[in-house]
């Protein structure tokens, strides 16, 4: 006897796969929950990089840029330029910068990163 299950594709579509039954895959499908758990769980976030810890900017530096009375308006050493952009995260915008001698927001090489609430 043995029971189906529908799932869902990465493509967005359903199909039908058997389900095996018996100790042997039920041994084997805990495992296997297990191991997505923890994967899960010990995942990186999606900005890996950014290890200010921003919600959303994906910062190139750990140090923090220079900044006078708010961090909006951060200083630059000498030969780097500010560059600065915003992102959303729930339901607050976020300002993100950083200190390049690159042509945009994304090239560097990068001197510090910032990161503070719009």
């Amino acid at each position: 006897m043995s029971t189906t299950l529908e799932c869902v594709t990465p493509t967005g579509t359903a199909s039908v796969v058997e389900r095996p039954t018996g100790r042997r895959f039920a041994v084997l499908g805990a495992a296997t929950a297990v191991i997505a758990g923890l994967a899960t769980v010990l995942k990186a976030s999606p900005a890996v990089a950014d290890c200010q810890g921003s919600p959303c900017c994906s910062l190139a530096k750990c140090n923090q840029c220079h900044y006078a009375v708010s961090k909006d308006r951060y200083t630059c050493p000498s030969g780097y330029r500010r560059s600065y952009w915003t992102c959303v995260s729930g339901s607050r915008t976020y300002g993100c910068g950083e200190c390049t001698t690159g042509s945009n927001c994304w090239t560097g090489p990068f001197a510090c990163s910032i990161w503070y609430v719009w």
